[in-house]
């Protein structure tokens, strides 16, 4: 019994686990009312699957496995051509904060109370309302926060100052494991990168991450404070 249940756990996880990476990372990411109906439904199916004692058939549960799928990348099919169906499925954003001012209106609309935003705005890092201009509740359940002028940063642009042009870091060693990917998007093998460490063990490294820009590998070891900068 105890090797069925095991049995049916992995096909059931395995499952669901393609399932999941056919619907994409927006079912993670953004997790929308038909999202979570769907996760708590496949999730019960796989359940139910996984401590089956054979009363029904394997293909039973596969056939509502896809049956939920099918339907999932139906509606949202049907949600990218039909705006209605859209804010049917997915709600629409709420202004909370409007020129400054709480609507307590859309704040009941939202399902939320003066705690819980004010919790929100300091999760965004505000921590007085008069610094707020606008704040819109996302359907995602995130608090998007545009602050008055005269509160907003200032870009480099603004005060004039030149700055390097953006550029992407590239993790080439994380926990001791070495990514190629990342070695061969600049044209670098693993023999450059174990001359480049030195002759430290590749097991010890936490994080190397290469800047292309500068040409430069920093490196920080396990269980260790030292810290290394090592142009090639």
């Amino acid at each position: 019994m105890i090797y069925k249940i095991l049995i049916n756990s992995l096909i059931a996880f395995v499952s669901l686990f393609f399932i999941a990476k056919l619907l994409g990372k927006k079912q993670i990411a953004e997790l929308t009312f038909c999202d979570y109906v769907v996760g708590i439904s496949l999730g019960s199916i796989s359940a139910e699957w996984a401590i089956d004692d054979g009363d029904k058939p394997w293909y039973v549960y596969c056939a509502a496995i896809l049956i939920f799928f099918i339907l999932s990348l139906i509606i949202d099919f049907a949600e990218r051509k039909n705006p209605f169906l859209k804010k049917l499925f997915k709600g629409s954003p709420i202004v909370l904060i409007s020129d400054g001012e709480i609507d307590y209106i859309n704040l009941k609309k939202s399902k939320l109370d003066v705690n819980a935003l004010l919790g929100m705005c300091r999760v965004a890092g505000y921590f007085d309302l008069k610094d707020i201009a606008y704040a819109v509740f996302e359907t995602s359940g995130e608090l998007s926060i545009l602050p008055r002028s005269e509160c907003r940063p200032a870009s480099t642009e603004e005060l004039g100052i030149k700055t390097e042009k953006a550029r992407l870091i590239l993790p080439f060693i994380i926990d001791g494991i070495i990514f190629d990917d990342a070695l061969k998007r600049v044209d670098k093998s693993r023999e450059w990168l174990l001359e480049q460490l030195q002759g430290e063990d590749v097991r010890r490294v936490l994080l190397a991450c290469y800047d292309p820009v500068k040409d430069e590998l920093s490196v920080r070891m396990k269980n260790s404070e030292k810290f290394a900068e090592i142009a090639k």
